[in-house]
Formats: structure tokens, sequence, C-alpha cells
């Protein structure tokens, strides 16, 4: 039994012993991710395609995984009654890792291609299927109690960053090994190649990722509750939770409408568009890469705005993207073809990050802490099993219509004769990609009546995410024509289910890039008077959306500012120049728009303190520089130093505050005392009606 001692779970933990586990399971998941190649990239179909599967059993093949999930019911209830989910997980995990070798090992034994090839993958991934739920139970209530709850976003948005990378590399390299192993082997043979890779998978990564679970601790599970419960009690009672019961009914509907098209993204380039592999498979690396660098930008906005909102925004850009592949076939003929693709695939690989991000996480944050098993597990079916129920949906629809064509035509007719213009043609996939949407933008409804503890409404994180395109969109409409086109449509593409966040994360993406450059220009030379003009313009261009300037100038000062500080992030030895130019550039321009002086500095002063520290940078050192530029402008502008001091530090200080006593702090003493009393009297006096209105 001393053997089997790491197996038992640990009272306590120390912080050292959860940073090492956590590392290990990190790894877990970097292993864990690099075999599950087969299923997330297409591997796996486009296998089935090989062994002469149907576009029904490609369904099956992509639903079997998910369906058998359902075998997490009798999971829950045997760590409910044991309580050792290292010791229940462990071992199903090493065994169906293992069992893909016996679905790689298909073609030695079976002809290839026949059905009775493709029965027999389908019967062992449903064995597989047997083993795989009690380790996704056990490490969902594993990870509720080990990962700190202020860690949770950020930490699942480094998991999936590193294990997808892995993934990206390894399944552009098998997808020339396989296309290398098609153009060599003898024909009917093309199968071979993935049973070699799959092989091979199981037997190196499907053993390293459990023996780094086998060296992580597992922390005691809580108590069970005194109150005996029924085992159908107990997986009913996340059903009468009134709050995540909404999550529950969104993951089912939302799994199973979004996976009607998901899976066969990889099909439909392989088949109707005669796409090669390699180029395929670049396309899903694309889509990795993107999931890559955006979950980093999802975790930490989860943490910060809700991972409900994070869950919104993903899964409405989903709909862009399966509204935009029922167009790819009609630019077959056109330069746009590979342009299309790359842009949706870009977007699938940045929308299924915040997706899968937030699967996890939504549940873990509203789940109550003893009854975290069940409740955890009960989601993970929600979520699974409907994703398991899309596929096969989707394969019978992808059957039905094959054959089927829908074709809208303008006709022109005259006293000369009659013009024929084809319009829109909707033939075989179309169709399921445009159920997917219909059916997916209806369940987004779900969504709205979840309640969680800190999250932002959409529109919060979407202007911030929107704000960066505002460098973008001056360059682009200072062109003739383009500016025209632009400043008409842009409103109007916003209301596209999926646009607005199309453009938000395009902004983001652009926005980085563009930081970068004007870090390496500015080296060295990054003067009050150019920040402040660029700042000024950049103000300048985002009033012109803004109908009331009067009424939102607070807040275009605190974003103007929030965002200069980002900038110069990479630029600490003049950090403090950066700011003062940031709040003279936007005080200057807000001013010529009738915003009240005092609103804009109260914003300008809760801008470079939250900026400074979301970059960690020092908030004191902001501060100085700010007031400098505060006593600056009211030189200018003509009204009372002591007003100007007043409202900045009033922003500056309530900025400080939401981040907590720290940097509450470091503002303060940063400030003369003076004026840090008067700033926080001032405060005080502007809440204080407030106050009575709502006790009234």
């Amino acid at each position: 039994m001393r053997m089997l001692g790491f197996l038992r779970p640990s009272p306590t933990l120390t912080p050292r012993e959860v940073r090492s586990s956590l590392r290990m399971m990190m790894l877990e998941g970097l292993t864990s991710e690099a075999l599950a190649t087969v299923q997330v990239m297409g591997y796996l179909a486009a296998y089935a395609l090989a062994l002469g599967a149907s576009n029904l059993q490609v369904g099956i093949v992509s639903a079997v995984p998910f369906a058998t999930l359902v075998i997490q019911l009798p999971a829950i209830l045997l760590i409910e009654r044991f309580r050792v989910r290292k010791a229940i997980g462990l071992p199903a995990w090493l065994l169906a890792q293992l069992l893909m070798v016996p679905v790689g090992a298909v073609p030695f034994f079976l002809d290839v291609p026949s059905s009775l090839a493709v029965l027999t993958v389908i019967f062992l991934l449903a064995c597989r299927g047997l083993f795989a739920p009690l380790w996704v139970t056990s490490w969902m209530s594993w990870m509720h109690d080990l990962v700190p709850r202020s860690l949770v976003g950020g930490y699942y948005g480094r998991r999936l960053a590193a294990s997808t990378t892995v993934l990206a590399v390894l399944g552009l390299g098998a997808s020339f090994y396989i296309s290398w192993w098609e153009g060599q082997a003898p024909a009917g043979q093309e199968a071979y190649g993935y049973s070699f890779f799959f092989i091979a998978g199981a037997l190196t990564l499907g053993v390293i990722g459990p023996l780094m679970v086998a060296r992580a601790r597992e922390p005691l599970m809580p108590a069970a509750p005194d109150v005996k419960q029924s085992p159908i009690g107990i997986l009913t009672e996340p059903l009468r939770d009134k709050n995540f019961s909404h999550l529950l009914r969104f993951l089912w509907v939302w799994g199973m409408t979004s996976n009607i098209a998901i899976p066969f993204f990889v099909v439909y380039m392989l088949t109707d568009l005669n796409l090669e592999l390699p180029v395929v498979m670049g396309l899903v690396v694309l889509s990795n890469v993107m999931h890559v660098l955006f979950v980093r930008v999802w975790g930490p906005m989860a943490d910060r705005v809700g991972s409900k909102t994070v869950m919104s925004l993903s899964a409405s850009l989903f709909l862009l993207v399966f509204l935009g592949w029922v167009f790819v076939e009609h630019t077959e003929k056109h330069v746009l073809t590979m342009p299309l693709l790359i842009a949706l695939n870009a977007f699938v690989g940045i929308a299924r990050g915040g997706v899968m991000l937030t699967l996890n996480t939504l549940a873990l944050k509203i789940a109550p802490d003893d009854k975290a098993t069940a409740f955890l597990g009960v989601a993970g079916i929600a979520a699974y099993v409907s994703m398991g129920i899309g596929p096969i949906i989707g394969g019978l629809l992808a059957d039905f219509f094959a054959t089927k064509t829908l074709r809208f035509d303008l006709t022109w007719i005259s006293q000369s004769g009659a013009v024929e213009i084809p319009a829109l043609q909707l033939i075989g996939f179309d169709f399921v990609f445009l159920i997917a949407f219909f059916f997916s933008l209806l369940s987004l409804n779900l969504l709205v009546a979840l309640r969680e503890d800190g999250e932002l409404p959409r529109d919060v994180v979407l202007a911030e995410l929107l704000a960066h395109a505002t460098p973008a969109r001056r360059a682009l409409t200072s062109l003739p024509v383009i500016g025209s086109l632009t400043s008409r449509s842009y409103g109007y593409l916003k209301r596209l289910p999926g646009a607005d966040v199309a453009l938000g994360v395009t902004a983001y993406q652009l926005a980085a890039s563009t930081q970068a450059a004007v870090t390496s220009v500015g080296r060295g030379r990054m003067l009050v008077r150019e920040v402040s003009h660029a700042v000024g313009r950049a103000v300048e261009e985002a009033v012109e959306d803004v109908g009331d300037f009067a009424e939102h100038g607070l807040e275009l000062a605190r974003h103007a500012t929030r965002g200069a500080v980002h900038v110069g992030d990479d630029l600490a030895d003049q950090m403090g120049r950066a700011a003062r130019g940031a709040v003279l550039g936007t005080l200057h321009t807000l001013t010529t728009r009738q915003v009240p002086l005092l609103d804009a500095l109260h914003g300008a002063g809760y801008g470079v303190v939250e900026g400074a520290l979301e970059s960690g940078l020092s908030a004191g050192e902001v501060t100085t520089e700010a007031l400098e530029a505060a006593r600056q402008a009211a030189r200018e502008l003509g009204i009372p130093a002591e007003e100007a001091d007043t409202a900045l530090a009033a922003g500056m200080l309530e900025a400080a505050e939401a981040a907590g006593e720290e940097a509450l702090l470091e503002v303060r003493e940063a400030l003369p005392d003076e004026l840090a009393a008067l700033a926080e009297y001032v405060t005080a006096e502007a809440e204080e009606p407030e106050l009575a209105q709502g006790s009234d």
C-alpha cells in the first residue's frame, strides 16, 4: 500500500506544493492536447474519410468522444462516495490514452475502405469513452480545489495557450508527414499514415501525461454534507439551483447547435473545396495560433470582466464564422477564396479560445464549494454530451442536403429581353452552416438570464476592444473614397451578429503591432509634445463617433490616457513624460469640444493610474507627472490650479482605490498631503447626494 501512497489526497498543501502541482497539471495539458490533435485538428475525421466513412459516420466519429461523457453521471456518484479523485481518475486516463493504439491499428486487421473498419473505430472510441469521463470528472473537481479563485482565468488561459502551441506544431508536422505518406504509399494503404501517427502518439504522449498527473498533489475534498442525499438527489440538485440551471440550458443548446457545423469545417475543405491536406492543416494551425494569441487576452479578461461576458463575445463571433462559411464556395473562381478561408479560420481560433476557456471557468465560478463535483460534472455533461449530439445532426443534414440546391436569382425584364443575375446559391454543407447560424443565434438568448459575480456588460468590454481601432480607422478614413465608405458602413456593420466582436478583436491585435512600432520609433526621443499631439489626434478621431461629448467626456479622457500609458509600458525611462503628454493632449482636445474641463481632468487622472497599474508600472511616477500636466493645462486654459489639481487627484485616487489598498497608498504618497485630503473630501461630497437619493 505504501507504493500507492501517491494516490492519496493531502489534507493540507503548502504554497510550494500548490505551485508544483499546477506546473504538473500544466504539463499534463500539453501532452493531452498534443494527443488530442487527432480530434481537435480534424485528423480523426480525415481518418474516417480514408476508411470510407459517410458524412453521418464522420459525424458519429466526431460525436463519440463527447457523447460518451454521459458516463460522468456514475463518475460523479463514485467520486462523491469515495472522495479520492486521483485514485479514480488517473488509471482511467491512462487506459483511455492507450486505447488509441487499437484505434490506429484497425487498417492492419481489416480491409479498408470498408464500413466494418469505420464501425470498428466507432466501437473502440466508444470503449475509450467509458474511461475518459472518469478522468474528466476527477480533473474538474480536482482543479476546482487546487487553482486559487483569483487566478482561475489567467491559469486556464496560460494552460490553453501552451497546450495549443504544442497542438499547432505537432498538427502541422503531422499533415506534411501524412501527405508524404499518401504520395509514397501503394494504392489502398493511405490510411496507414494515420495509423502510425495515432499509435506513436498514444505510446509516448499518452503515457507522459498520466505520469505528470501522478506527480501532482490532490487536495483533500471538503467533508461531505451531513445530510445524506440519494444518488438522484445529488445529480438533480444542480438543476434545482436557479442560476446554475440557466448555465446548463445554455451549455446544452449552444453545444448542440454550434457543433452541427464545427466538426465539418475540415471535411468541407477536404471534400467540397478539394484542398490539399497540408493546406487544410495549415489553416487549422492558423486557427490554433489565433487561439493561442487570444486565449492570453480572454483569460485575464475573464478574471476582470467576468467569464459570462467573454463567453457572450466569443459565441457571437462564432455566429459570424458560420455565416461566412456559407459564402466560401461562391468565391471559388475569384481571388477572395483563400483570404476568406484565412479570415474564417483565424476567427474560429479566436472564438474557440474564449468558448473553451469559459466552459470551465463559468461553472467553476458559480458552483458551490461544498458541492463542486456534482455541479461541475453535470455542467460537463450538458456541454460535452450536447457537443456529441450536434455532429450527428450535422452529418444527417449534410447527407440529406448533399443533392439539394436552393438558388436565388435576380431577374431584370425590359422590352429588349430578360437578364438573370445569380444572387445566392446554397448547396450541401451551405445548408448545414446556415442552420447552425440561426439556431446558435437563438441559443445566445439563454445566456442573458445567467448571473455571475463581478460581470461587466458586454458593451463595456466591446468599447474597450474597439477603442484600439481608432488609429487604424484614422489611417483608413484619411484616404479619399475609403473614408466616405467606412464612415457610413461602420455603424451598419456592427449590427451583424458577431461583427462587433470581429472588429474588436481585429483592432486589439492590430494595436499590438502598432504599439511595437511606436515603441521602436519613439525610443530615446519620446517627448511630451509628441505624445500630446498623438493622443490629441486619437481623441479627436474618437469623439467623431460620440454624439454627446459632454456626457461621455469623462470616459473619453479615461480611456485615452489609459491607452497612452499602455503604449509606453516598454519605455519605463520615459513613462512619466508619456503620461504628462497623454493628459495634455486629452485635455486640449476635449475642451475644444465643450467637455467640462474638470470632468476631463477627473477622467484623465483615473485613466493614467488605471493604465499604469494594468501595465505593472509605477502609479506614483505617473501621478507626479500627471499633476504637472494638470497645472500646465490650468495655466493655458485659464482655470485655478487648485481646482485642476483637485479634479485630477480625485480621479487618480478613485482608480487606485478600485485597484486595492497597496495602489491607494502609493498614489497617496505621491500626492501632496493637503491635495490628497482635499480630493478625498470632494469625492465624498459628490457621492453624498447619490446616497441620499438612493435612500429616498
